[in-house]
């Protein structure tokens, strides 16, 4: 597996942000500067070339490759498993999955002491996306699709205190009801972002390294 998030919102951050976390991690070029696609292009090069060449990675051909990503890199993780032959399973952790945020989850949480507010997104949207015809693609809005068949196995790992709960919630249902196997963990009284700092979250981000453990072994 590897993960794919050195950023946040598309826009921030660096790959010692994410250290935290793992230490193999896809560097991409980031917005404002580089809008979309060019970020998904560049996710969707490297990850066909280690699928290409596991053996130059210290594995075997019938090693197993997933894709993971927290918030950004979810989403990213959620569109190459769409794009991408080869990718056997995916780790969707508090992933924007509908970016147009129409879920009822946008107004529970949308007060700025659940960090993620609707205002953050939209200002994340405006340096990582053209405009709004980007975000209706449904390699951005992973809900958009149509069909959900044929997706490798996913696990969500979803914060409680998130806008972007909902969209999790709802597109687990969409997989599991196309055939697609899944797991959701709902960490419960965590905000987004809780993952990236186990010092503040030791408990709930243990229970979330372990979902992520038990999964990998189920696959």
């Amino acid at each position: 597996m590897y993960y794919l998030s050195n950023v946040i919102g598309w826009v921030i951050g660096s790959r010692k942000t994410h250290q935290t976390i793992v230490n193999f991690l896809l560097k991409y070029r980031l917005g404002p500067e580089y809008k979309y696609p060019i970020w998904l292009d560049d996710a969707c090069d490297v990850t066909q070339h280690i699928i290409q060449n596991k053996t130059a990675y210290g594995v075997n051909q019938t090693t197993k490759i997933g894709v993971a990503g927290d918030s950004a890199g979810g989403m990213i993780s959620a569109s190459l498993s769409r794009l991408l032959k080869g990718i056997d399973f995916q780790i969707l952790i508090y992933a924007p999955l509908d970016i147009l945020g129409q879920t009822p989850s946008y107004k529970e949480f949308a007060h700025r002491m659940y960090f993620l507010t609707p205002e953050f997104m939209n200002w994340f949207c405006m340096h990582a996306y053209h405009n709004s015809d980007d975000i209706k693609d449904p390699r951005v809005s992973a809900l958009l699709n149509r069909t959900f068949d044929e997706l490798p196995p996913c696990l969500f790992i979803v914060a409680d205190l998130d806008i972007l709960r909902d969209e999790n919630l709802e597109y687990q249902k969409l997989l599991e009801k196309a055939g697609v196997q899944t797991k959701l963990v709902l960490i419960k009284g965590v905000i987004h972002g809780f993952f990236s700092f186990p010092g503040i979250f030791p408990q709930t981000c243990a229970e979330a390294i372990d979902a992520i453990r038990d999964f990998m072994a189920s696959i």
